[in-house]
């Protein structure tokens, strides 16, 4: 890699976009000079043309606006190509602590924190914009546009495992693609922890019923400034997780048939065994119901399920955990 960005174009699309992100974080020069060890007259001067970019400054200021050089690097690359932000997401998607619940029941299941799963969920946001930017910038479809809606499921649940392994603070590893468990623990007190994700209202599936602790991601498709009208007929082209259930499941919490269409028998996660599932993440704005459903409204979550434990799903906590 370059010690130096020479293209005077993209040198002044990546210029705008740290100053918009800087601006939209609601940081001033100080802050980010304080944050990325910078001085702030060197920012001011960066920020008005007065002085080059090096590969080793973008990097700390990547850093210290919550990115990586590689996802900054492909929003300048997106400005530089007139990719517009109503085609894909420009900034940073972060999610606000509201969106977070249920944390002692997350930490008796599976040892990891709420935060984890803001982590994880940030993550295959953060690379799903990456690969939506490359492919606007040279004249494609968003990914949603390129796949079956399957396989994007597929893609998202692959993210959301690596996001959660990294985020796990070494507690648990990511398992190679198609193998039980998603995620293997690293502490023998901990239990293997599969991933299943599903679009709008549909029940997570998979190919064989297994009991364990499962974690549950379901997304819908809004726009990439964070509309979302529902009905297939409004969606849009970007993903949004919608809602994150933690639960013990047995056998029986599966549905079980051989589909035409799908490769062998199909396990579905059963409607009941889904609602007795705890919610540890839930944004209210991709509500894909017309109705309250299991204590979530397009308002949030009702008390009773903010603070439930299912003995059911939850099931013994773990060794050691209070």
């Amino acid at each position: 890699m370059p010690d130096s960005i020479s293209s005077p174009s993209f040198t002044s699309a990546l210029v705008a976009v740290i100053a918009r992100l800087r601006r939209e974080a609601g940081l001033t020069l100080e802050d980010l000079a304080e944050r990325s060890g910078l001085h702030r007259t060197s920012l001011g001067l960066l920020e008005r043309g007065e002085r080059g970019l090096t590969i080793e400054t973008a990097s700390k200021l990547a850093t210290a606006l919550d990115l990586n050089l590689t996802s900054l690097l492909a929003l300048a690359e997106a400005r530089d190509e007139g990719v517009s932000p109503l085609e894909t997401a420009l900034s940073p998607r972060r999610l606000p602590l509201t969106v977070s619940h249920n944390d002692s029941t997350l930490l008796a299941l599976t040892g990891l924190e709420v935060g984890a799963i803001r982590s994880a969920v940030e993550h295959t946001y953060d690379t799903l914009d990456l690969i939506d930017a490359e492919l606007i910038a040279r004249g494609s479809e968003p990914i949603s546009g390129l796949v079956e809606l399957a396989n994007l499921s597929s893609m998202i649940g692959n993210l959301v495992g690596a996001g959660m392994a990294n985020a796990s603070g070494g507690l648990y590893a990511r398992n190679r693609p198609h193998a039980f468990p998603d995620l293997v623990p690293q502490l023998k007190r901990l239990p293997d922890l599969e991933i299943k994700t599903a679009l709008e209202t549909n029940s997570p599936k998979g190919h064989l019923p297994k009991a364990g602790v499962y974690l549950t991601f379901r997304y819908s498709l809004g726009t990439p400034t964070g509309e979302y009208t529902r009905g297939k007929e409004n969606r849009g082209r970007t993903a949004w997780i919608w809602e994150v259930r933690v639960g013990r499941l047995e056998l029986d919490d599966f549905s079980v048939s051989n589909t035409a269409g799908d490769s062998g028998k199909t396990a579905v996660i059963r409607t009941n065994s889904m609602k007795e599932m705890a919610v540890v993440f839930f944004d209210p704005r991709f509500y894909p119901y017309s109705r309250s459903w299991a204590g979530l409204s397009s308002s949030g979550v009702e008390a009773a399920a903010a603070t439930r434990i299912s003995s059911t799903k939850s099931g013994p906590p773990l060794p050691g955990a209070s």
